[in-house]
């Protein structure tokens, strides 16, 4: 366990001095906030954690205290904070100011100088709208506009018509607009370069603002106006993919409004408005029931709506229902009429946009997976860090996947060797697949991921010099490629992820992992290697900006599905092999081992007076030595003990039991032995001292023999107790 600390203390130290330097950097010379005060800090920290690694390299004592600091202050600046800023943000929306408030102060603390300020401005602008109380957020922003240049007055308009309705101030936001707004920017048909430009030449002011604007006329009972703003919105849109969700949601506004039940339900199919959440659409269903006249079902409608609301929704749910006896059916005019039969005559306005999003399923999807996998193994076969467990599991191990064990190339993806080892891949699986999901999508992921897993596996199993292999860092590797070469290949349009510094700390990230790779003697750098460049050819082929984007998101359908299929057969094949069954099954061979002769698997190795298994650690001693048994037995398994304790073997015990059954004719007894491997994890094994008596056999020319066979045998505990047949007939197989 201090070994893991120690492993994950080291990393911290590498993180911290890494990303404290980039970003450090970053904002020092970006400034965003206005202040280089956050980036300093960060740059200090790093510092102190790289002070801290070398003293932990060097045993430089008294540089501990430095990189600890460092590692504290780098936790503060770059996790802490954040995730302190994310909860408030997610407080906020739910409208819970005061605990968003106090957090942010909590993150000024942790992270100062990295823009809480601005975020506190804007919680308490959101309070205001809340309120109703926008008034010194509009004076303000009046006040800002006789400053601003003239392309930023239009801008400032439409964000005071927003707050306007956003407060469901509709009388305000009208006024506004017919002052400001409407005419400020001649409308025309020439398209700029820019989609959501194009829109706003078109029609004059922005889309979001020319839709809410339409709905204010609406509730105001000024039907005829919204039919002629949806109208022009109709007519701009025509043609204009990216424009569906705004010729939707229009559609949806005025027609509620103007009380179309049934057209309102078409728009509301699911599959039809995926970019709004299941309150929203009961809640404009519920519009249309009352402005058509149906008070029973506007109510039920309204209150199912509520059930699923809170804040400033719910309160306009509240004022709806109490008005509801009062209400009255909407009165069409003849333009509304005109433009209601015109609409509902046309085809529902197929919205293209992702629509809203629904999470990083893919991501969560893979986390759960390996999570389970985990889980399973400490509970079905053992703790995850004994080799035997990995071997049981599906970990690569070299002689078996040449033996015909091929699915422990994709099982060994979802298998992780100790808590560290795991924790570490699901926060980078976590925190990568977010952002490579959020650009190919959950399809596209998953194939990328299986690509990249099975890339790196496979380059392990034919180069790495590690005797066995498990994990998903080879995928993550994949996902990361795949995100580095999409942002580079298609700059153009990720020009803001460049702007935020994502394309420099991605390319860090991925040339420091590489250097540690290289420097650490634990880590696979061929699985590495190889997932990062199957990664990024992955994400030239199913990128979703390429020019055979159709025939791209086919292919990673396939692949995605294809990996689950081959994923669920080794999960079966893991599940009905035995550890029995995968070494019986491999192909043998006569060794020559110290005088003797020892028939086992033809992947092991025979140097001088030991054969072993270079995957599992499987070692096996012999010697033949003139005499009875009994006292070269005694003389031999003393000499063994002091053996083991040379090879870094400790806590060197007689066993109370014997695991492995001794072949007839045999005698002798067992050892338990532990060993620290480069992980810092114990191995725990037995070792297995036999003999049986040879009475005068015959050998070569020189004569007969007549003395003892001598074997010991170094095996992981989980291996013995699990084949203890295959090491009863390896030892009978002693000639």
């Amino acid at each position: 366990m201090d070994s893991e600390l120690g492993l994950l203390y080291e990393l911290a130290l590498i993180s911290v001095a890494v990303g404290g330097g980039y970003w450090g950097w970053f904002f020092t010379t970006r400034r965003p906030h206005g202040s280089a005060t956050y980036g300093v800090m960060q740059l200090a920290c790093a510092v102190l954690a790289a002070l801290g690694l070398i003293g932990r390299h060097e045993d430089v004592a008294g540089l501990g205290i430095v990189g600890a600091i460092g590692v504290g202050g780098g936790t503060c600046l770059l996790l802490l904070g954040p995730l302190v800023r994310t909860t408030a943000r997610w407080l906020a929306s739910l409208e819970r100011f005061t605990a968003a408030n106090r957090l942010l102060d909590v993150a000024d603390i942790l992270a100062p100088g990295s823009g809480v300020a601005e975020e506190k401005a804007l919680l308490g602008a959101m309070r205001e709208i809340r309120d109703g109380k926008i008034e010194p957020t509009v004076d303000a922003l009046t006040v800002a506009k006789q400053r601003a240049p003239a392309e930023a007055k239009l801008a400032i308009d439409e964000r005071i018509a927003m707050l306007y309705l956003a407060a469901y101030r509709w009388d305000d936001a009208i006024a506004h607009a017919e002052e400001n707004l409407f005419g400020a920017v001649p409308p025309t048909a020439e398209p700029p370069a820019n989609p959501g430009l194009a829109l706003r030449r078109a029609l004059g002011v922005a889309p979001p603002v020319w839709v809410e604007l339409l709905g204010a006329y609406g509730r105001k009972g000024n039907l005829d106006q919204a039919a002629r703003m949806l109208a022009r919105l109709e007519d701009v849109c025509q043609g204009r993919a990216e424009a569906a969700i705004w010729l939707h949601r229009g559609r949806l506004m005025f027609l509620a409004l103007a009380g179309r039940v049934t057209a309102v339900q078409e728009l509301l199919e699911p599959k039809r408005s995926r970019y709004m959440n299941p309150g929203s659409r009961t809640y404009w269903l519920a519009v249309a029931h009352e402005r058509g006249g149906n008070g029973a079902a506007a109510e039920a409608a309204y209150a199912k709506a509520r059930s699923r609301s809170r804040g400033r929704p719910r309160e306009m749910i509240d004022r709806a229902l109490a008005g509801l006896a009062s209400a009255r059916p909407a009165e069409l005019g003849a333009v509304a009429n005109e433009v209601i039969s015109r609409v509902e005559a046309s085809p529902v306005p197929q919205v293209t946009d992702r629509g809203r999003r629904r999470g990083p399923v893919a991501t969560w999807s893979l986390i759960a997976v390996i999570a389970l996998v985990a889980g399973t193994m400490i509970v079905a076969v053992g703790a995850t860090t004994d080799v035997g467990v990995l071997m049981r599991s599906g970990a690569v191990v070299r002689g078996l996947v040449r033996g015909g064990e091929w699915w422990r190339l994709v099982a060994c993806v979802f298998i992780h060797v100790g808590a560290v080892h795991l924790v570490l891949n699901l926060v980078g699986l976590y925190f990568v697949g977010r952002l490579v999901e959020d650009l190919f999508g959950p399809v596209r992921t998953v194939a990328i991921f299986g690509l990249a897993g099975l890339a790196g596996s496979t380059a392990s199993f034919f180069a790495s010099p590690a005797g066995m292999s498990a994990g998903a860092s080879g995928a993550i590797f994949g996902l990361l490629g795949a995100l580095f070469f999409e942002l580079t290949w298609h700059r153009k349009r990720y020009r803001s992820a460049w702007n935020r510094g994502m394309w420099g700390s991605i390319a860090l990230v991925t040339v420091a992992q590489l250097g540690i790779d290289f420097v650490s003697p634990i880590t696979d750098q061929w699985a590495h290697g190889a997932g990062l460049a199957a990664g990024a050819l992955a994400g030239l082929a199913l990128s979703p900006n390429a020019r055979w984007t159709k025939l791209a998101i086919h292919l990673a359908r396939v692949f995605a599905v294809a990996f689950a299929a081959v994923s669920l057969v080794a999960a079966v094949m893991v599940a009905h092999t035995s550890i029995t069954e995968s070494l019986s099954s491999l192909p043998t061979r006569q060794f020559t081992v110290g005088k003797i002769a020892v028939t086992a698997p033809a992947t092991w190795s025979a140097v001088a007076d030991e054969l072993y298994d270079p995957d599992l650690l499987i070692l096996v001693s012999g010697w033949r030595s003139p005499g009875d048994l009994a006292p070269n037995l005694a003389t031999y398994m003393a000499s063994e003990a002091t053996r083991a304790k040379s090879q870094h073997f400790e806590q060197i015990e007689t066993a109370s039991d014997h695991v492995v059954p001794l072949p007839l004719g045999w005698e002798g007894s067992e050892l338990t032995v532990a060993l620290t491997d480069a992980l810092g994890s114990r191995q725990h094994y037995r070792v297995v001292i036999a003999g049986h008596a040879v009475p005068n056999v015959a050998v070569d020319s020189v004569g007969s023999y007549s003395g003892a066979v001598l074997v010991s045998l170094y095996v992981p505990e989980t291996v013995a107790r699990a084949a203890p047949a295959f090491f009863t007939k390896l030892l009978g197989s002693v000639e």
